[in-house]
């Protein structure tokens, strides 16, 4: 098995890349004999030249042009290395689990998640969706440390919660669905066509969009109802950050409902569980998870 110095790799990349061992010595703080006597040991581990020295300027052999590529990439792993236990030296979360409703996800990668790589790059986390209950029972449960949830009520589960907001809802329909052709619909126009209510998976089926209609399905994926709601196979409350994105991907359109029954909008929580100790990243997503979604 060959054996090699790392600093020695450090020194052969620095010089191929610099075209010079003086270049490479200012590049790595080092003198430049320190580098050349690097790499012609690194080419004695290796029992290969590296570098033809008979010009003015380096220039790798094939042989050097091939391991230049497999030294860079151990390089680069040594430095993740590095980066990742100073992180937890920093006392970083190495691991965050957060359950999420399915209605907050196109605002949450955008505002939160963005930001989140860019400060914790080695946190890994852990992403779970559901709709309504789906999210308290992750928390609860314990397959999830922190939890965004839509709730009709205050979380029953969980002891540890912050209300943040309100999340409006809107009923919306095909382009050329009865409904959507109406000025002013009524509750009775709303009873007569068949709603499509986005329910949570478990086994209890939880909703927090009113039933006006007989004729209903239950749907468990905003994504199933919009491509049922495109087919005109019914109507459904949307919410605000969900309908914006199915308006613009599909032909839906808000249906115009009487004044009484325009006002939807349901509780936002921020939950946590009581079980884990957040570090650095897990304190940070709290701080900006309790700004998350809050109304001016």
């Amino acid at each position: 098995m060959i054996s090699f110095n790392f600093t020695h790799l450090q020194c052969f990349a620095a010089a191929a890349e610099t075209g010079s061992f003086s270049a490479a010595g200012r590049r790595l703080g080092k003198a430049q004999s320190g580098v050349s006597t690097a790499v012609a040991n690194l080419e004695i581990d290796l029992g290969t030249q590296l570098f033809d020295r008979s010009r003015k300027y380096l220039r790798l052999t094939k042989e050097g042009e091939a391991l230049l590529r497999d030294a860079q990439s151990v390089i680069r792993g040594a430095e993740r290395l590095e980066d990742r236990a100073l992180s937890f030296c920093a006392e970083e979360d190495t691991h965050i689990r957060i359950a999420l409703d399915e209605a907050l996800y196109p605002d949450f990668i955008e505002h939160v998640l963005g930001p989140f790589e860019a400060r914790f790059p080695f946190t890994e986390l852990d992403l779970l969706t559901g709709i309504f209950n789906d999210v308290e029972d992750y928390v609860a449960s314990g397959m999830a440390d922190i939890g965004l949830v839509v709730s009709a009520g205050i979380p029953k589960r969980l002891e540890t919660y912050t209300l943040l907001s309100y999340l409006p809802f809107q009923a919306a329909a095909s382009a050329t669905h009865p409904l959507t052709r109406k000025e002013g619909v009524t509750l009775g126009n709303l009873e007569d066509e068949r709603q499509l209510v986005v329910t949570s998976r478990a086994a209890e089926k939880d909703t927090e969009v009113t039933h006006f209609s007989q004729k209903r399905w239950l749907v468990d994926s905003y994504a199933t109802c919009a491509a049922l709601v495109e087919r005109r196979l019914g109507w459904a409350f949307f919410p605000a950050s969900i309908l914006a994105t199915v308006m613009a991907e599909r032909n839906i359109v808000p249906i115009s409902l009487e004044l009484e029954l325009r006002e939807h909008a349901s509780p936002l929580y921020l939950i946590r569980s009581p079980h884990k100790t957040l570090g650095k990243a897990g304190q940070w997503l709290l701080r900006e998870l309790g700004d998350f979604h809050k109304t001016p």
